[in-house]
């Protein structure tokens, strides 16, 4: 009785921190999409009304690049918090009914990496936009 009360709150320790490490996650996504959403807005309102048009419509083609590239971000940590929840799900209902099966679970986990790999990956290539569009911003060439 007591092993199995072990490994609930094992598994419910662990779930908790992964999760936690998903919100997180999410929390830092959503605030550099709002600041690059906010600086488009700002970029183009600038545009209309600047002689500087090609270097802003430059910087504002990086910026809208950057939003694509962490809504990509944003939905693939959102597929790794879906597929986690599913490993979750299914591990205590196999735990319950006592029926193991490895294969099953073991192909969940690997889609839930791959999708925060990815993420992470998109939240990569942003960061470097981010610089190209900094690099652009105060006029400084590769």
């Amino acid at each position: 009785m007591l092993n199995k009360l072990d490994d609930i709150v094992d598994l419910i320790t662990g779930s908790l921190v992964l999760f936690s490490s998903i919100g997180l996650f999410a929390l830092t996504l959503n605030a550099r999409y709002t600041h690059a959403i906010g600086r488009v807005r700002d970029i183009y309102d600038d545009l209309k009304n600047s002689d500087e048009a090609i270097k802003l419509a430059k910087e504002l083609k990086v910026m809208v690049l950057r939003c694509h590239l962490l809504k990509w971000s944003f939905g693939l940590l959102l597929c790794s918090g879906i597929s986690s929840g599913i490993f979750l799900l299914s591990s205590i209902f196999f735990r319950y009914l006592g029926y193991f099966n490895e294969d099953t679970l073991l192909v969940i986990v690997i889609f839930s990496v791959f999708f925060i790999f990815s993420s992470m990956i998109f939240l990569f290539i942003d960061v470097m936009a981010s610089l190209k569009a900094t690099l652009i911003h105060i006029e400084i060439s590769k």
